[in-house]
């Protein structure tokens, strides 16, 4: 624990944080194996495209790439890049529609743990 007795004085201070609450906080914040799984998602969603492709999947029940780019305005290699992406981290699966490939929100436990994952910070 870092030495806090200069903070002491500040007891009755209406910010003052008791030794107890840093604790408490420092375990409420630190990764566990499964935050670690959740920050490179969250690493691979602050890419524009990947996020507005997984903003479009939740908009819609499937869609082939074509009409992924353009919705988006961009290039087909951009989109499969981050669609393959997105299908690494289980956000996203595909599957043969006809002659197309057509991707969908993923129902898997990666899903449930992202969308969960920011629920205990309330």
């Amino acid at each position: 624990m870092f030495n806090r007795s200069h903070i002491q004085a500040h007891k009755g201070h209406p910010h003052y944080i008791s030794d107890a609450k840093v604790v408490s906080l420092q375990k409420s914040i630190n990764f566990s194996g499964d935050e670690e799984e959740l920050l490179q998602i969250i690493k691979n969603l602050s890419d524009p495209t990947k996020l507005k492709i997984y903003l479009l999947l939740h908009k819609v029940e499937e869609i082939p790439v074509t009409d992924i780019t353009n919705i988006l305005l961009v290039s087909q290699s951009a989109v499969s890049h981050a669609l393959s992406d997105l299908k690494n981290l289980g956000l996203v699966e595909s599957h043969r529609c006809g002659q197309l490939i057509c991707y969908s929100l993923s129902n898997g436990k990666k899903k449930s743990k992202f969308l969960n994952f920011f629920e205990r910070f309330k």
